[in-house]
């Protein structure tokens, strides 16, 4: 009892980061995969240290009396000390692990103990562990599941020469490279295309165990190697708990994407990706084309981590279902959708210019005049969504796109929702939310124009109305308030430009414009512009294009099928299509 009163008085320190190290012990019985040859391997967590022993946090538990060697990595001096050690007492928390209490042990304690590392080649040692902690792999997963992860791993070695993955095999596991090179290359027409050669701290394999399809290309190694392999089960057990190892490999995935030079490895359905030009919360934004029609395309990549979450998946199908419904000319159009890969691509018109936010980050604020000239086809696209009861909830600048010829589009119908919906997690920007969406009540037509008011606030001043980086300290103020007069910082503002950012500012939404017309009414008084009918409502003058499609006769299946896909888009578009045969002229 009094070496164990002893030891709760050691003076203890809990390291500054999070300190591993490498199990050793003998002669347990253990049916895990880990255990070979009569010796135990294990990846453990230390959580404090003493003069007299740590404790540890384990996988799974031992005995109190069980005796192993102990190496600990000192990450900043790059050393490690090994000793043996004893396990005093053990006892599971709350997060499934088990802490252990364990002491080191001297020669005199036990004349059999040693600290002389056994060594074999297909387990890991000091060394590995100092490589893999390194790696940026694990730099994508908490700390909390550090541990887990590398003790999934299992050590392989392969020969130069080997075939490590063969294209069209089923993808069972992935392989981290600790040593060595290996080239990636796919087979086609009898011919080898290479891809690309990985080498240390490369993730190979990833595309297969991501997304569940067959493997896209063969791996040979080029030099004698030494990998890591996580099975398939292990990652997806992993990936549930810790979703960022998930978006981690849809980094390397969109960065394959990017650099392949290869044709196949960009194909999404019909259409070819060609480079990345931008990255949100949700998704990945790729330009590319249709492979037949050569129609440049955005194509919008939902990460991984939200895919796997059918609330975000549902959304993200949401979106693009809103905007194919909706044929404007401020409304950003959607083309196709494409579920691959166990993500959804959305096919978009591609855009040619800047956000609203990208411009007035270089420009700064807008003149009076260049703000109505924007704000009244900010109207136009609105006026078409809530004519089909569509709530966008997220009208920002980054959100409002500047075409080369001055048309603005809205993008972004992510959030959109109809009205009356509830809203209790505020996942639009706090800064241009209306107070309901902050309150978690129902979200209308007038939601979306207090947005509008904030951001016109902004365009004109070239600041926020709450420029507050205390997000509770925003959303107090937005509910509490009306916006401020803005031309508090913009004197000789036109009397017609303030009445309409503190109409559409209201916090009481009975107190707002009560729908789009009526905000585009007051913008209309003081620009150059006349109040007009929507464009769905404008006859439009028509034109006629001819097309001569010379082809052999046994072509003329495919044909038939390339007219199809051409008839459906431009069906979409609003454009007749007639199709007459003739003999070859």
């Amino acid at each position: 009892m009094s070496a164990l009163i002893d030891r709760r008085n050691w003076p203890r320190s809990i390291p500054e980061q999070q300190l591993l190290g490498i199990l050793q012990a003998k002669g347990l019985a253990c049916d895990i995969e880990t255990c070979a040859k009569d010796i135990l391997y294990m990846f453990v967590d230390v959580k404090n240290c003493s003069d007299g022993g740590f404790q540890l946090q384990i996988p799974f538990q031992l005995a109190a009396g069980t005796t192993f060697n102990l190496s600990v990595a000192d990450r900043s001096a790059g050393s490690w000390t090994t000793r043996p050690t004893r396990i005093v007492w053990t006892r599971k928390n709350q997060d499934g692990f088990y802490n252990s209490g364990v002491e080191f042990l001297h020669a005199d304690m036990d004349p059999a103990l040693t600290c002389q590392w056994e060594t074999d080649p297909l387990k890991p040692s000091p060394a590995d562990l100092l490589f893999l902690i390194n790696a940026s792999f694990f730099q994508a997963i908490s700390e909390q599941g550090l541990c887990l992860l590398l003790n999934a791993l299992r050590k392989t070695v392969v020969k130069s020469g080997e075939r490590i993955i063969t294209q069209g095999d089923s993808g069972e596991c992935l392989y981290l490279i600790q040593d060595g090179v290996c080239i990636v290359f796919v087979e086609k027409d009898n011919q080898a295309h290479v891809v690309v050669r990985l080498k240390a701290g490369d993730v190979l394999g990833e595309m297969a165990v991501l997304t569940g399809e067959p493997r896209t290309a063969n791996v040979d190694a080029e030099t004698d190697m030494v990998l890591w392999k996580l099975d398939l089960k292990d990652f997806e057990a992993l990936a549930g708990s810790h979703p960022e190892l998930r978006l981690f490999l849809t980094e390397i995935m969109s960065k394959r994407f990017d650099s392949s030079l290869f044709i196949g490895d960009r194909t999404i359905g019909k259409y070819v990706l060609s480079n990345r030009i931008g990255t949100g919360a949700w998704g990945i934004v790729y330009r590319g084309q249709h492979k037949v029609l050569k129609l440049p395309v955005a194509i919008k990549m939902m990460k991984h981590d939200m895919a796997m979450e059918p609330s975000f998946l549902n959304t993200f199908r949401q979106e693009a279902e809103i905007i194919a419904r909706m044929s404007h000319p401020n409304i950003v159009s959607v083309y196709d959708i494409e579920e691959i890969y166990k993500t959804i691509f959305i096919i978009m018109e591609y855009l040619e210019g800047k956000s609203l936010k990208e411009h007035m980050s270089k420009v700064g604020p807008l003149p009076a005049k260049r703000c109505t000239e924007i704000l009244l086809q900010v109207c136009d696209g609105l006026s078409c969504a809530h004519s089909l009861d569509i709530i966008h909830r997220d009208i920002k600048p980054a959100n409002i796109f500047l075409l080369e010829n001055d048309q603005v589009k809205l993008l972004d119908f992510g959030l959109a929702c109809a009205p009356g919906t509830e809203d209790m997690n505020i996942r639009g920007t706090v800064h241009y939310a209306p107070p309901e969406q902050i309150d978690g009540w129902p979200v209308d037509s007038r939601s979306d124009i207090y947005s509008m008011g904030v951001m016109a606030y902004e365009m004109v001043t070239g600041t926020k109305p709450y420029p507050s980086k205390n997000l509770a300290e925003v959303m107090e103020l937005h509910c509490s308030q009306d916006l401020p007069d803005p031309a508090e910082l913009v004197p000789g503002l036109p009397q017609a430009f303030r009445d309409f950012v503190m109409t559409c500012g209201r916090c009481a939404p009975e107190d707002r414009f009560q729908n789009v017309i009526e905000a585009k009414a007051m913008l209309a008084s003081i620009s150059e512009r006349r109040l007009k009918a929507p464009a769905a409502s404008k006859k439009t003058e028509r034109t006629v294009t001819s097309l001569l499609l010379i082809h052999p006769s046994d072509k003329q299946q495919a044909l038939k099928l390339l007219l199809e896909d051409f008839g459906n888009r431009a069906t979409e578009l609003g454009i007749n299509l007639h199709v007459s045969e003739f003999k070859d002229i």
